[in-house]
């Protein structure tokens, strides 16, 4: 298990399982780390470590074509990884590296007080800080040699500002004086 703290998170889907081209349903979510951060060096060491476990001295080899192919694993921000199918940066990429995590299975969420939370309590949610616990993992069989990385769990921890759309602001709006039929007339 290897822990992310206090990174952004970016497309949770932590609540239900998404699709993605044809592969199956998976929980996911991808977080985003400061490049050069201790956080982005330490997983750097982490995969460096397993992939050598799995792969002993072919492991250098081993990264470079998974980070050359489809598969990357840590993908930056500031590159053509940070882009949309449009061509437009992702909101909150640049200056980050990205990791995606995913699993069969619905990870744990919880809020800072490592409480349950549901998908109604809204959080967290694209672009707010969590703390991330994930396995990194080495894949050795007939689909090939690669270092993936498992989703496990999700903290909330604080409040960020929202990816592709603003947060509902309940307090924003007037409260009623009146019920609806004396206001509308009927």
């Amino acid at each position: 298990m290897f822990m992310l703290k206090n990174v952004r998170i970016s497309y949770p889907s932590l609540f239900k399982p998404s699709a993605f081209g044809d592969e199956p349903p998976k929980y996911s979510a991808t977080f985003l780390i400061e490049k050069g951060s201790d956080t982005h060096k330490a997983l750097k060491a982490e995969i460096l470590r397993v992939a050598t476990d799995a792969f002993g001295e072919k492991a250098k080899d081993i990264l470079v074509r998974q980070d050359a192919g489809q598969r990357k694993l840590l993908k930056d921000g500031d590159t053509a990884d940070g882009l949309t199918q449009e061509g437009e940066p992702k909101t909150g990429w640049a200056g980050h590296v990205a990791i995606k995590a995913s699993s069969k299975l619905p990870p744990k969420v919880v809020n800072r007080k490592r409480e349950p939370v549901s998908e109604e309590d809204g959080i967290p949610y694209g672009g707010c800080y969590v703390n991330a616990q994930i396995d990194i993992w080495a894949q050795d069989n007939k689909f090939g040699r690669f270092i993936n990385c498992k989703l496990l769990a999700v903290q909330f921890w604080a409040d960020g500002e929202a990816f592709g759309s603003a947060r509902a602001d309940i307090d924003a709006f007037d409260a009623a004086e009146d019920d609806m039929d004396q206001a509308s007339g009927w």
